[in-house]
């Protein structure tokens, strides 16, 4: 078993945003001499898993526009 916990956390598309226009502002900090810019590691993580997600959300309304479209055209 692993020790790692998860949850599921809900955001609009508007707040996954801000969050990685944020990650984007932390991460691009110049910090000298810290740990290499290894504690920057799990904070780009973060920011890549959101991006992703952002994609997926776009996509899905995509998906829905399409399938709206073609529901209209049916009738």
């Amino acid at each position: 078993m692993s020790n790692v916990a998860t949850c599921t956390i809900k955001y609009t598309e508007a707040e996954v945003v801000l969050l990685i226009n944020s990650l984007e502002m932390t991460t691009s900090s110049k910090v000298p001499c810290v740990d290499n810019g290894r504690w920057k590691n799990p904070y780009e993580k973060l920011k890549d898993d959101l991006i992703s997600i952002k994609r997926q959300l776009i996509e899905y309304k995509r998906q829905q526009t399409i399938e709206g479209t073609s529901d209209e055209q049916i009738k």
